[in-house]
């Protein structure tokens, strides 16, 4: 099995675990606020915390890892026809170092008081995500086969690229932020909270990328439609986040901190960036898929769920509530991003083809779940609690969808999407990495 098979693999299982550590504190945190559940831990900078480590866990080490250190090492190195990433040891290195940061902010949950393990989660995760850009540019710009173009390559490859080259930006700055805030020792804990709260808007900026480029792969596979004018889409999935990008490092460095009026207008440049971004893509995609075979398996449901979240879902509840929460809206939308591809792929990752209904009860579970916890009905916190143990369902049922899974026995096919499925992966085998050397 080469390197990238491995890091791909252990990301994604290291994700799913992070994923049920997230998902627990949240559900803890939402069931303390009716039921004290936690008893003499109430009123403590325990559950105080949770919400915070809940946040670092799910943005930083469940949605950017899959989509990116794990799908990406997975199928980048595939797509682009080379054995393997540029550097070995920089994989090797970028999830050693994520799985230290993984750990530094598991251990948050019993040691809520002591900020430096918060710090040093987000200083590891920085680390990680530097070398794991550098690796992915200098893997697409320079170890792909000679046949493969720049004109040929496919959207995955592309969003990947754009996300590392924006990562690589991001993840310095806060390198460099983080470093600042332990100099600070006196008020790291409230340095620490204002550094994340800065950098939240640019990581969810970045993964909507990846994201997006999913979601085009899925659709285009699926439904047998070519996309005729890729140039365009990844004009738009460059030039906007870098305009954004651009104006938000200009804010972070003229001031040492961002005002309300500020932090305002920059939401509000965020908000209609993403929404003219996601809005084209978003009626691309329609009249790619209603134009092709109309089909609808389990990753075209994950694949309309994120566009509609993005699409629909946050300028609604932008309006309805405060533009801050479009992050959170756009976090649940990555989230079905992530599943859109692993179900896509799980065969060529697992071998194992997944049961459809169980795929679909899954989708079905965490739709209702972010609907509530989201709070578009506008229930108040009974919603948000509904929520969340719709999303505890949401991930047993996952559980279960995997457990289903690798416990059948029927093999699958090489090529198990039809006549659409043209790019090099769906040439090899189930799994991918069974192949002969």
């Amino acid at each position: 099995m080469n390197t990238h098979y491995k890091i791909g693999m252990n990301t994604l299982i290291l994700a799913i675990f992070a994923g049920i550590s997230g998902g627990i504190s949240a559900l803890l945190v939402q069931l303390n606020a009716f039921f004290p559940v936690l008893g003499e831990f109430s009123n403590s900078d325990f559950i105080q915390n949770l919400p915070q480590t809940h946040a670092r866990m799910m943005v930083f080490f469940v949605l950017q890892p899959a989509l990116m250190l794990g799908l990406g090492s997975w199928f980048v190195p595939i797509l682009i026809k080379t054995k393997d990433m540029a550097f070995k040891f920089l994989s090797i290195l970028s999830f050693v170092f994520l799985f230290i940061g993984f750990i530094c902010n598991f251990v948050t949950f019993l040691y809520p008081q002591n900020a430096l393990f918060s710090l040093g989660s987000l200083g590891f995760w920085s680390v990680s995500a530097l070398l794991f850009s550098v690796n992915m540019l200098v893997t697409i710009i320079n170890t792909r086969a000679t046949e493969v173009s720049y004109n040929s390559l496919p959207i995955f490859v592309w969003g990947q690229g754009i996300a590392a080259a924006l990562l690589l930006s991001i993840a310095s700055i806060l390198l460099a932020a983080l470093t600042k805030d332990y100099f600070r020792a006196e008020q790291l804990g409230l340095a620490l909270q204002q550094t994340v709260h800065s950098f939240a808007y640019p990581m969810v900026m970045i993964l909507i990328i990846p994201a997006i480029s999913i979601v085009f792969h899925i659709i285009s596979t699926i439904s047998n439609q070519p996309i005729k004018q890729s140039n365009y889409v990844i004009l738009t999935m460059a030039l906007v986040p870098l305009i954004v990008l651009l104006a938000w490092n200009k804010m972070i460095l003229s001031h040492d901190a961002i005002s309300l009026h500020q932090g305002f207008i920059l939401q509000i440049f965020y908000s209609c960036a993403l929404y003219g971004l996601s809005l084209y893509l978003f009626i691309y995609c329609l009249r790619l898929f209603f134009s092709g075979e109309r089909r609808f398996p389990a990753p075209i449901l994950w694949s309309f769920g994120f566009i509609g979240l993005l699409s629909l879902g946050w300028p609604y509840q932008g309006i309805m509530s405060e533009i801050g929460l479009m992050h959170s809206c756009i976090s649940y939308g990555v989230l079905f991003a992530v599943f859109a591809g692993f179900y896509f792929w799980m065969g060529k990752i697992l071998g194992k083809q997944y049961s459809e209904f169980l795929a679909k009860l899954h989708f079905t579970l965490t739709s209702v779940g972010v609907v509530f916890t989201l709070d578009i009905f506008s229930l108040g916190s009974k919603s948000i609690l509904i929520g969340a143990i719709f999303m505890g369902l949401s991930l047993l049922s996952f559980l279960i969808v995997l457990i289903h899974a690798l416990s059948s026995k029927v093999s699958i096919s090489n090529n198990y999407w039809g006549a659409g499925a043209v790019t090099y992966e769906w040439q090899l085998p189930s799994p991918v990495f069974s192949r002969v050397k």
